[in-house]
């Protein structure tokens, strides 16, 4: 018995020196060693900008001499103005190859300077008095990035109204091209709108009356992969036996639930009104282009800035179907240019079209475009009386300095929630800063011609990288 109660007594000893150790040791600091994970940053080297100008006026032929559908390049009087900031940063131009559509000496271009960080690039240009007898007014267009994306809303296939989509791929690479079309009656068939090679450094154009005949309001989806494109649109049309006008489009914003029209032109309205009882000339009134790309329909609601009369902001509320094209009519509106905010609850892609009869008949198309911040560059081509067409859509006033090229600066403030325009000299680049976002285009308004283009964004800088290396 004495040497059992040893043992327990001994075994009780020794457990509670293994409790005191091990109460010990979670209490005493444990050793720590701390090493940062490897890394390294990396900024990377700014590539060359690029700019594509889609070149002169394409037609279909009325007469080819055998039936061909093939399509001509139109040759008028053509201007190509491009320029870079800082002054003297050099930009180069090549020629992009137009295997589908012969005629004309004048090519699109390609626009290069090299990469440089503060380098902005802009170009534009301008085709007016064409040879052909069916083809009057003014076409301009900026020069743009190519993108792997895009939307076009413009153009129509119905009876006199002849529209082609240019695809220009100023990159090294072929690009595989997809189209997807919808109109008034949704989405539209067209076996021949996927799988479309663009070779490298080369245009191809495609008649959309090929793809969707009899659209009155088509809207394309322009997807690229591989290269890239600058997809257009550029239309004629002819009424009954009479000349109705050119234009080239460019691409309009994806869809979005806010988009911003500036600078929209609206002119000869009473008599237009009077000529557009006749049914050849019922695409000649403004309208808005809407489509709906889900599955609910939309409620859309419009609200048109003066520029110039300072008159109260006009409000228009539309509904469009889901899944189709609308064309809806302005409100009653007097002459004058304007801004137009567009707000929805659904998604949706928008452009609109205007069109003069006063000295002869030309319309054009507009598109919805970003909110420009801090320095952009733009270029103004030959036409008549060129406006800067600003929308400011915030509540703070943009303090505006433009700048030409060899010229005086001039400032303006374009005030919260309005719309403003300036003045500008033709040929010239323009060097902008603002000290808060704007909408911004280029019009061109003269006796019997019509035409704008959205100023685009200048390409973002790439930001340095932190690269982690892998295990």
């Amino acid at each position: 018995m004495a040497r059992t109660s040893l043992r327990i007594a001994t075994s009780v000893v020794v457990l509670a020196a293994g409790i005191a150790a091990v109460t010990a040791a979670a209490t005493v600091p444990w050793p720590s060693v701390n090493t940062g994970v490897p890394s390294v940053t990396v900024t990377p080297v700014a590539s060359d900008q690029t700019r594509v100008c889609p070149g002169p006026f394409v037609t279909v032929p009325t007469d080819t001499g055998g039936g061909s559908s093939s399509l001509q390049s139109v040759g008028g009087a053509f201007s190509i103005v491009a320029g870079s900031s800082p002054d003297g940063t050099d930009v180069t131009t090549t020629d992009l190859a137009v295997p589908d559509s012969p005629g004309s000496d004048a090519k699109p271009l390609r626009l290069t300077a090299s990469g440089a960080a503060g380098i902005l690039i802009a170009g534009s240009q301008s085709e007016q008095s064409f040879d052909g007898g069916d083809l009057i007014g003014l076409a301009t267009s900026a020069c743009a990035e190519p993108t792997a994306d895009s939307w076009l809303a413009a153009g129509s296939t119905t009876t006199g109204r002849s529209s082609v989509i240019v695809l220009s791929n100023p990159t090294d690479v072929s690009a595989t091209v997809s189209l997807a079309i919808f109109s008034e009656a949704g989405p539209v068939p067209a076996p021949g709108a996927s799988g479309i090679v663009v070779p490298a450094n080369t245009q191809k154009s495609l008649t959309l009356a090929g793809l969707a005949p009899d659209a009155v309001s088509p809207v394309i989806h322009v997807t690229a992969t591989g290269g890239q494109v600058y997809a257009t649109l550029q239309q004629s049309i002819v009424r009954s036996l009479d000349p109705g006008g050119v234009d080239v489009a460019g691409p309009t914003e994806a869809p979005a639930t806010t988009h911003t029209i500036a600078g929209m032109q609206i002119v000869s309205t009473s008599a237009i009104a009077e000529r557009a009882a006749d049914p050849a000339s019922s695409d000649l009134p403004a309208a808005l282009r809407v489509f709906v790309p889900g599955a609910a329909g939309a409620a859309v609601s419009v609200t048109f800035k003066s520029e110039t009369l300072g008159v109260p902001d006009v409000s228009a509320s539309y509904s469009a179907l889901a899944g189709v094209v609308t064309d809806f009519p302005f409100p009653s509106l007097p002459d004058d240019s304007y801004s137009l905010t567009v707000t929805s609850d659904q998604p949706v892609v928008v452009g609109s079209r205007s069109s003069v009869v006063s000295g002869g008949t030309d319309f054009a198309w507009y598109q919805a475009s970003p909110a420009l911040s801090g320095t952009f560059l733009f270029a103004t081509t030959v036409g008549p009386n060129p406006l800067l067409m600003l929308s400011n859509s915030g509540d703070s006033d943009a303090a505006v300095t433009l700048t030409p090229a060899n010229g005086t600066p001039v400032t303006a403030t374009v005030a919260g929630n309005s719309a403003s325009s300036i003045p500008l000299t033709t040929s010239t680049l323009y060097t902008v800063t603002t000290s808060a976002p704007l909408g911004a285009a280029v019009g061109y308004l003269g006796d019997g011609v019509i035409s704008a283009y959205a100023v685009s964004p200048a390409s973002p800088l790439a930001s340095p990288i932190t690269v982690y290396p892998g295990g």
